[in-house]
């Protein structure tokens, strides 16, 4: 508790340097370019970490629903996808767990204590400007201190820009096979103060309803693809999802910032079962409500002056049924109750600014973040944990015109308690990360860096009775990456436009916490894998070209190698084996041809074999894949407002490839989403 106590002195101490700073002389002070209120996604030339990106506008050429469909566009990324449109959907990059990978939601992440795992498909991209994976330590470094715990960090930007209009309405409905349903509403008001310029407030509203009966056929195969096979369909897969989300965004002065969301999402769904032999029948069921409100506050009190403050109250119930486990009362009834405090404080200072021909810029970010984490569950044997944790980060970035140096300490500081009680150790760790980047030439940018994370186990992994491991031990990650980019390389007369990267890493995770799914999604095993290699290589390449006015043809590709072996012990039988549901080989393309009258996209996603279990042998292996789809949609200005379609049609060769063994994927379907926005 004295790392707690430490906190809490500093964080007074942070109010005492905003009050004095806030009697400075504010005239001059003008906004930085370095950081975007609301904690949008900023990216320079000579980005030091390794940032992939997405548009709004890039999303509507690919066959997107949900969040977890964009990614699977992103090289070094792996969607476990349990199928459908209510299926489970977590990510693995560069063969970490989902767990490293943060989410943030305009600038504050989400959580979840007892798994450690956002479920991407929750998340609509209907609102979304704009999505970027950022892996390693890039410059943006005035943000809280959580969001430099990830060794990903997946930002998802919804606050919009200054709007073009004061009031913007838009509505949209996608159907698809299998009853898919999914209307959308969204409002926005902009207001500006006619007496100080400065002033303004945004603020929207936007709900949303998905809803699938997810009964897909599926080719089952009994015992192997030379045995009996018999058409099923999928069953206990449905879903019907409501989303509400309030954002506001107020401009107080040239200075001051302010920003505030609020979020419900209520579900209920089916859980399918393994499809093992003749056992195809599941009757689990999973409700889950989730709520929180997020408030964040920036003051840039001079040139070099600014600070930031930032809370979050976050609630979240799951219930789920099995009626047909085996126990004394022949059926389980779970229930489960998550809440969280979150207390964010960043301080930021431009040391040295020097404007002459040599430019150089050195700035610091000190943040601290408090975080209160509760699990109260109605099971027997449950110990309703709690954790306190401290995340302390100091950060320092120097740059020129040539070159950009990012350093980074973070300390961390983990309390687990019961009823007043200590559970298990305390931990203290600090963890160290450095980046750079340089110009090679007047096109090309080098860029390095080194990261240490230290990720505690979840609640699930250490209590739940049918699943926790008491002996787990927190995981212990060290990051290299070297890598080079090439910028946009204009030819033929600035018609033509071709960037690449490409990357090579290497990662070591000690004690790397495995998930297994054993009966069905919300049924897990857990072990430490002791240690962990991943090696592998990346490289994305995009081609714009311009015919005439209005006539682009765009081609965009990725491709990812991965060795991520077990190097626990020598003498064990899967020592070198590559881990669980990690390919060697995957990669994505994509082509689309826009016309004045019509977008057409083609999209192919391919994953190499993987294996379900530990040892490599053909009982473990599970086959690789090939995805096809293509999307035709068009933007319509008609008076005042604009309407819209966009059809896909996916999974166009009709294969029941399976992600997760046991799981099939939905064969050939379509899409249909038309919207009008006024």
């Amino acid at each position: 508790m004295k790392g707690i106590r430490l906190i809490f002195v500093g964080l007074i101490l942070f109010l005492f340097v905003q009050k004095g700073l806030a009697q400075q002389d504010s005239s001059k002070v003008q906004r930085l370019d370095e950081v975007e209120i609301g904690g949008g996604y900023y990216k320079t030339e000579r980005s030091t970490a390794a940032i992939q990106m997405l548009t709004a506008k890039q999303i509507e050429n690919l066959p997107t629903l949900q969040l977890s469909d964009a990614l699977k566009y992103m090289s070094g990324v792996v969607v476990k996808d349990y199928g459908g449109t209510g299926g489970m959907k977590t990510i693995s990059v560069r063969g970490l767990g989902a767990q490293h990978t943060g989410v943030a939601y305009d600038g504050i992440a989400l959580t979840d204590c007892q798994t450690g795992q956002i479920d991407l498909g929750r998340i609509s991209l209907d609102n979304v400007q704009n999505i970027s994976l950022i892996t390693g330590l890039d410059e943006s470094i005035f943000k809280p201190a959580r969001l430099f715990s990830y060794s990903n960090l997946l930002n998802i930007r919804t606050m919009p820009t200054m709007p073009s209009k004061a009031i913007t309405a838009k509505v949209s409905f996608t159907a698809g096979s299998f009853l898919l349903l999914a209307p959308q509403l969204f409002f926005e008001h902009y207001v500006r103060s006619s007496k100080k310029e400065a002033r303004y407030l945004i603020w929207n509203l936007s709900a949303g309803n998905t809803s699938s009966k997810g009964d897909y056929p599926y080719l089952l195969y009994y015992g192997g693809v030379q045995d009996s096979v018999s058409w099923e369909r999928r069953q206990n897969s449905d879903i019907l999802a409501f989303t509400t989300e309030a954002n506001l965004t107020v401009g107080l002065d040239n200075h001051q910032f302010l920003s505030a969301k609020g979020y419900f999402y209520n579900s209920d769904r089916g859980l399918p079962s393994a499809t093992v032999f003749y056992n195809l029948n599941a009757s689990q069921r999973l409700s889950n409500r989730n709520g929180f409100g997020q408030i964040r506050y920036t003051n840039y009190f001079t040139p070099r002056w600014y600070y930031s403050v930032g809370a979050k109250f976050n609630y979240d119930y799951t219930h789920y049924i099995d009626p047909d486990y085996l126990n004394d009362i022949g059926y389980l009834d779970n229930e489960y109750q998550q809440y969280e405090g979150y207390l964010t404080q960043t301080l930021g200072y431009k040391i040295l600014e020097l404007k002459n021909e040599k430019k150089v810029n050195l700035s610091a970010a000190l943040s601290n973040d408090i975080i209160y984490n509760q699990l109260q569950a109605n099971t027997m044997e449950y110990v309703d944990p709690e954790r306190y944790t401290t995340l302390t980060s100091l950060s320092v970035k120097c740059d020129n015109k040539q070159f950009v140096l990012v350093g980074n300490l973070l300390l961390t500081t983990v309390n687990n308690r019961s009823q007043g009680e200590r559970l298990g150790k305390d931990y203290l760790h600090l963890s160290p990360a450095l980046s750079a980047s340089t110009l090679f030439g007047k096109s090309v940018t080098l860029r390095a860096f080194y990261k240490n994370i230290f990720r505690m186990p979840t609640f699930n992994d250490l209590y739940y009775r049918e699943v926790g491991n008491l002996d787990l031990e927190p995981e212990k990650t060290h990051q290299w990456d070297l890598g080079a980019v090439l910028e946009p390389q204009r030819f033929a007369a600035g018609k033509m436009v071709v960037s690449a990267s490409l990357d090579g890493y290497f990662n070591i995770v000690k004690d790397k916490i495995v998930a297994f799914p054993s009966r069905n999604l919300f049924s897990w095993t857990m072990i430490n894998y002791g240690k962990v290699w991943v090696a592998g290589a990346e490289m994305n390449a995009n081609y714009e070209y311009q015919f005439v006015k209005r006539y682009f043809l765009r081609l965009n590709g990725n491709v990812t190698y991965q060795k991520a072996v077990d190097r626990t012990d020598a003498t064990g039988k899967t020592f070198n084996h590559q881990i669980p549901y990690t390919p060697v080989w995957s990669g994505s393309a994509s082509a689309s041809l826009q016309l004045p009258w019509v977008s057409l996209s083609y999209a192919l996603i391919v994953c190499g074999d993987r294996y379900a279990l530990g040892q490599n042998i053909p009982a473990n292996l599970v086959e690789g894949y090939v995805d096809h789809s293509v999307t035709i949609g068009h933007l319509f200005d008609v008076k005042k407002c604009k309407l819209g379609f966009k059809g896909e049609l996916l999974n166009l060769a009709n294969k029941n490839y399976e992600i997760i063994r046991n799981y099939p994927m939905q064969g050939f379907g379509w899409r249909l989403k038309m919207w009008v926005e006024f």
